[in-house]
């Protein structure tokens, strides 16, 4: 069997750190398989959408190093790959589950849909549709479908149960009787999530299912549409989510978390991408610093963990230094570009972006730590150049003995200006 994964956003946003913890889970498993990966986007939520989201996906996972096989812009077997644009299949898939008797026509306005939802509240019961339009003959219900505004619905099973082996939570069930007769197509034509998502894993030969734990509720709806078409379910896995400090999951509310951001706050797709296959993964050793590689090689499905893992700006902030570290300094140089002034001398930025390579923690913070030195003149207080235990005459002295220092000394190494200023600072004290 072909392993086809996708990957597959709503575009109603700018792309979030947790949705590519997904992407790059699905990821890793299609390369470990020789697999292939597949972008596709949801916009069945027409109302939601965002102008520029889909540009925002592409930016953010080609910055990353993420790429794919199959896709809007790609093309491929299945194409197309945008939800909005393949209705025609939706609706056929439709319509075929209302000729073989498991979904109907449901003409319930929105008026009645909300009295019967204030009725069970009212008597404390559970809330959904009551199955108003279920018996209506089929061919009353076809011919008032023709001139009067419907959706169809799916005829959900009274009893029964559904199950799932998922293979990060091991197995769920559900029970039928709790599951109402789910809108499959909506009155304006478009299908719901659950109808396109089903139609379209099935139609693009997706043989595993992985993605956020917030869609395992979703399951038993799925389940069922499975089941009244006859086709096969495929191996599931709900990874969990990434939660911020609160153990809530992660939002604008605990920082950045847009991809965007981290990019212009000077992050290396590098150090996000390792950062984020350890929170709801561990790989069993004391190991932590692992390209795509590394992780293509190391990681298991079976060793993400069930509960959800806590983002960590700080632990953040150590990943990426490292990765900065471990550039070289061509390419550090490179790297830096966006965030430092376009009129720097290159030649001197080289030479100078090795001194504070190692206490880097973003590349923004490269212009604070070297900027002085691309000047012709500094402004600052010269209060603040006199310590709390020297006066003025000996901080003048200190710092006119440094300048001879770093004028004469050979070679101009860190090296060579330790032992020098090791012997002042003894001679000041």
């Amino acid at each position: 069997m072909s392993v086809r994964l996708r990957f597959a956003p709503s575009p109603t946003g700018e792309l979030h750190i947790g949705s590519v913890r997904t992407i790059l889970y699905n990821d890793l498993f299609a390369l470990q398989r020789a697999g292939t990966l597949i972008l596709r986007i949801e916009d069945t939520d027409q109302e939601r959408l965002v102008a520029g989201a889909i540009d925002s996906i592409y930016d953010g996972l080609h910055w990353l190093g993420i790429t794919w096989n199959e896709g809007p812009r790609e093309g491929g077997p299945h194409a197309p790959y945008i939800q909005s644009e393949r209705l025609p299949l939706y609706q056929e898939h439709a319509a075929e589950l209302i000729a073989k008797g498991a979904a109907y026509f449901c003409f319930c306005s929105k008026e009645r849909l909300a009295e019967v939802r204030r009725q069970q509240e009212a008597r404390h019961e559970l809330t959904r549709y009551d199955r108003h339009c279920r018996n209506i003959p089929p061919a009353e219900a076809a011919a008032r479908a023709k001139t009067e505004s419907h959706v169809v619905r799916l005829k959900v099973p009274d009893e029964g149960t559904l199950a799932i082996d998922d293979l990060v939570h091991g197995r769920i069930e559900w029970q039928a009787s709790t599951i109402e007769d789910q809108v499959l197509l909506k009155s304006d034509g478009f299908p719901t999530y659950h109808l396109a998502v089903v139609v379209d894993d099935h139609a693009m030969s997706i043989s595993h299912i992985m993605r956020g734990e917030e869609w395992l509720a979703s399951v038993p709806k799925h389940l069922l549409i499975y089941r009244a078409f006859g086709w096969p379910v495929p191996p599931m896995a709900h990874v969990p989510a990434v939660l911020g400090a609160d153990g809530k999951k992660l939002s604008k509310r605990h920082g950045s978390t847009a991809v965007a951001e981290f990019k212009r706050e000077g992050y290396l797709p590098e150090a996000l991408l390792n950062y984020l296959a350890l929170v709801g993964w561990s790989p069993g050793t004391e190991d932590e610093i692992f390209s795509t590689d590394d992780l293509v090689r190391i990681w298991k499905i079976e060793q993400v963990q069930s509960a959800g893992g806590k983002w960590d700006k700080d632990r953040l902030d150590y990943f990426n230094g490292v990765w900065i570290r471990k550039l070289s300094v061509d390419e550090l140089v490179r790297r830096l570009e966006p965030f430092v002034p376009s009129g720097w001398d290159r030649a001197m930025l080289r030479k100078v972006a090795p001194l504070i390579q190692e206490r880097m923690k973003t590349l923004r913070e490269a212009e604070e730590q070297i900027a002085f030195l691309f000047v012709d003149e500094l402004v600052y207080d010269a209060a603040l150049l006199v310590p709390n235990k020297m006066d003025r005459a000996a901080t003048i002295e200190a710092l006119a003995r440094t300048t001879v220092i770093l004028r004469f000394a050979e070679p101009f190494t860190a090296a060579a200006l330790k032992p020098a200023f090791e012997a002042l600072a003894a001679d000041l004290d």
